[in-house]
């Protein structure tokens, strides 16, 4: 079976890089297509679209299989999703990668399949493990900076001038340059250094005021890297580590949509980053196991449910 990952190049920094990943996991046979929704897909292929849900109904993105996920977007009225939807036959089923998307969807009127498949992470994170002795950084942050800041990197920025803790960035956000601040740029790295990076630090920080699916948090989780990550929408329905509490729930304007938007603070995200900093030893061990036990989980829930991305029914 030849099968046709479509997956667009933009805004979104993971979704190419799951293109790719499943490329690598799936093996032989798997091409990966664009930006053309008329022309990307290719008759006798399985064509699997991985991709944000609103925008591909928007875009009227075609495939065989969905797989999408969603930062909450709230489509306008213009965009008339509705008639898209009765109008064009866009996916033979549509799965998505937690039970916050699937609700967001079904209020949406945008069919979707009950089961939820969640991102897979490389298997090369499980070769590595965070030493509570010998790490080099106390707090690595992972992602792509927005103009609509959807990862509080700015924020992060300003927990870390006050509290100077020793940090690695893997962004484009700007920083400021620091003896104990090390910074790559997003997407500059191989999941080898990626792996090596989180294995050497003790948190990842992720302060997202919303997501999809949270993927940084996963891989964190998977090395033993504990997260200090917002208490929001989807990563809260996996993540293991220190929550950051939001103050308010409002609506916002975001990719040239609403968006819904959990306000974070930066006084609460200092509270947390002191609170992880001051753990010892055997408080922080206890949470990485409990970290690990989980990641193994979401991962071989993940591989249980590949089939049905390929076609398959359900095992």
């Amino acid at each position: 079976m030849k099968i046709n990952i479509m997956c667009p190049k933009g805004a979104f920094g993971s979704l190419n890089y799951l293109a790719n990943l499943m490329k690598q996991i799936i093996g032989n046979n798997v091409t990966i297509s664009g930006n053309n929704p008329k022309s990307d897909y290719k008759p006798n292929y399985l064509n699997i679209l991985i991709d944000e849900g609103i925008s591909s109904v928007i875009y009227k993105r075609k495939a065989d299989i969905w797989w999408t996920d969603t930062p909450a977007m709230l489509p306008n009225s213009y965009h008339k999703i509705d008639e898209i939807l009765l109008n064009e036959q866009l996916f033979k089923k549509h799965y998505t990668v937690s039970e916050f998307n699937k609700q967001h969807y079904k209020q949406l009127n945008i069919p979707v399949e009950d089961t939820i498949i969640p991102r897979p992470i490389n298997p090369i994170l499980f070769y590595y493990k965070t030493d509570y002795d010998n790490t080099t950084y106390d707090i690595i942050t992972i992602g792509k900076h927005c103009i609509c800041d959807r990862k509080n990197l700015r924020l992060q920025r300003e927990v870390f001038l006050e509290l100077n803790f020793k940090y690695c960035v893997v962004s484009d956000v700007w920083m400021p340059k620091r003896p104990n601040l090390t910074q790559f740029n997003f997407g500059s790295i191989t999941d080898e250094q990626k792996a090596i990076l989180l294995s050497e630090s003790k948190f990842l920080l992720w302060t997202s005021f919303i997501e999809g699916f949270g993927l940084p948090v996963l891989e964190a989780m998977t090395v033993g890297t504990i997260p200090i990550y917002t208490d929001v929408p989807a990563h809260n329905e996996f993540a293991v580590g220190i929550p950051i509490k939001p103050e308010d729930k409002i609506k916002a304007c975001c990719y040239g949509v609403r968006i819904i938007k959990y306000v974070i603070t930066k006084e609460a995200i200092k509270e947390a980053v002191q609170y992880a900093l001051s753990m010892n030893k055997e408080e922080y061990e206890d949470l990485q196991y409990k970290c690990m036990q989980k990641a193994t989980e979401i991962y071989n829930d993940f591989v249980s449910k590949l089939p049905l991305l390929l076609g398959g029914d359900e095992a």
